[in-house]
């Protein structure tokens, strides 16, 4: 019998005018899964490459840029340090990352046996953002560059 372990997720999206919401652009998954020994976690996300503007956001003035900008370093910083004080990390991000920029916590989801974090964060990403999660240092395409970062802590 192969017993399935759970995931905790959320995903990463945009509100391009907090007064008047509309659909989020979906920026991004953070995945991660912690035991009494490990914690292991990836964040992957998009954000538009210098110099291009995504259609999803021409509508975005240049402090909605500038929020979009360095977004998932950012993050990937506020998530390893939420792991190294051994606070909840998603719990973590959704205060801080709680406007325009938001990380919104989603149900636990099932890993099953021979799948890696990664592949999980593969499978949320592409449901979430509507394209597959690119594999490998890939040259940025079109106007979004994709960001892939993962923490392992004993």
């Amino acid at each position: 019998m192969s017993i399935s372990m759970r995931m905790r997720w959320a995903r990463v999206e945009y509100q391009l005018d907090l007064r008047t919401p509309q659909r989020p652009v979906p920026l991004g998954v953070v995945v991660l899964t912690d035991s009494a020994d490990r914690v292991q976690s990836i964040l992957a996300g998009k954000a538009p490459r210098a110099g291009f503007t995504p259609e999803e956001l021409k509508t975005v003035g240049p402090l909605g840029r500038s929020q979009l900008e360095g977004w998932a370093a950012a993050m990937a910083k506020d998530l390893l340090g939420a792991i190294e004080k051994r606070e909840d990390p998603l719990e973590t991000l959704a205060s801080i990352w709680c406007w325009n920029l938001r990380l919104v916590i989603e149900s636990d989801v099932a890993m099953q046996p021979g799948q890696t974090v990664r592949d999980v964060a593969a499978r949320l990403y592409a449901r979430h953002l509507g394209t597959a999660l690119p594999e490998g240092l890939s040259e940025p395409e079109g106007d979004w560059s994709v960001t892939e970062v993962a923490y392992r802590m004993n």
